[in-house]
C-alpha cells in the first residue's frame, strides 16, 4: 500500500510540474506530437537521482514462525549520465550509466510452536547497485522550449556493495521458568553472505524501467522514474525460498548538452 501512495504522489506532482510549465511557456504555435527527422542525432546528459527504495517479499507466508512483519522504505540516491539516439523528432533510443545507494527497513518477531523462545530482528539494508537501463524515449512538445519525456524499456542491474545491520533481541525460558534475555548485533555482507537473514541475495536483477521528465529550453530536466525488479534475488540458504523483488521511486534532475 505504501508503495502505491508513493508513487500517487509522484504522479501527482509531475502533474503539477507539467501544467504550470505548459501554462508558463504557452504562446507560439508548435506541434505537439512531431514527425520530423530528428534535429539531435545524439544527446547527452548527467543527472542526479533522490528517492526511496524497497523489496516485496513473501516470509510470512514462506516461514510461518514469523508472528509479525514490517518494511518500510528507505532513502535511494544515485548519479549518472545517459545519452539518446533520436530516431524520429518524436522517437528516440536511450540507454544510462547510473549509480545507486539503495536503503530499506524490516523488523519481525519470531517463536517456536511451543511459544517458549522469541526473538525480535531488527534489519537496515544499505546495498548499492549498478544500473544500466535500456528504453524507448516518446517525446512530446506542449509549448514552446518545453518537451515531455516518457521512457519505457528494461534495466539491469549489478550489485557492488553493502550491508544488512541486524539487532537480534531474544528471550528464552530455562527449566526454572525464568525469561533469559540475550541480544546480538551482526553486520554480514548484503551481496554473497551466508548469514543474511533467512536469504541471501544475487547480484544481478532484471526489470522494468519507467520514467517520465519535462525539458526546458533543451537543457534542464526534472521528472521521475520508476524501477520494478522482475527477477527473484533471494539466493536460498536453507531448505526454503522467499520471493523478493527489488523496487524503487526516484526524482531526476539533470542537464542535457
Amino acid at each position: 500500500m505504501f508503495l502505491t501512495q508513493k508513487w500517487r504522489a509522484l504522479q501527482r506532482g509531475l502533474t503539477t510540474l507539467l501544467t504550470v510549465a505548459v501554462v508558463a511557456t504557452a504562446g507560439a504555435a508548435v506541434p505537439f506530437f512531431d514527425r520530423s527527422a530528428p534535429q539531435d542525432f545524439l544527446e547527452v546528459n548527467l543527472h542526479a537521482l533522490v528517492g526511496g527504495s524497497a523489496v516485496t517479499q513473501n516470509y510470512m507466508s514462506t516461514f510461518p514462525e514469523i508472528q509479525e512483519l514490517n518494511t518500510a522504505m528507505g532513502l535511494a540516491y544515485g548519479m549518472g549520465a545517459g545519452v539518446t539516439f533520436g530516431l524520429r523528432q518524436w522517437l528516440g533510443l536511450g540507454t544510462e550509466l547510473n549509480v545507486v545507494v539503495n536503503r530499506n527497513r524490516m523488523d519481525c518477531a519470531v517463536s517456536n510452536t511451543a511459544v517458549t523462545s522469541m526473538s525480535n530482528l531488527f534489519m537496515r539494508n544499505h546495498y548499492t547497485y549498478i544500473n544500466i537501463p535500456v528504453f524507448l524515449s516518446l517525446r512530446f512538445y506542449p509549448a514552446t522550449g518545453l518537451r515531455w519525456n516518457v521512457d519505457l524499456g528494461m534495466y539491469y542491474s549489478y550489485g557492488v556493495g553493502g550491508s544488512q545491520r541486524q539487532t537480534l533481541y531474544n528471550w528464552t525460558t530455562n527449566d526454572l521458568g525464568q525469561i533469559v534475555p540475550k541480544v546480538v548485533e551482526s553486520k554480514p555482507s548484503y551481496f554473497g553472505s551466508s548469514d543474511t537473514f533467512l536469504n541471501g541475495y544475487k547480484r544481478g536483477d532484471i526489470g522494468l524501467h519507467l520514467a517520465t521528465a519535462l525539458l526546458f529550453r533543451g537543457h534542464v530536466s526534472v521528472g521521475g522514474r520508476m524501477g520494478v525488479g522482475f527477477k527473484n534475488i533471494s539466493r536460498k540458504i536453507g531448505v526454503l525460498n522467499p520471493n523478493i523483488h527489488n523496487i524503487n521511486f526516484l526524482v531526476s534532475v539533470g542537464y542535457h548538452f
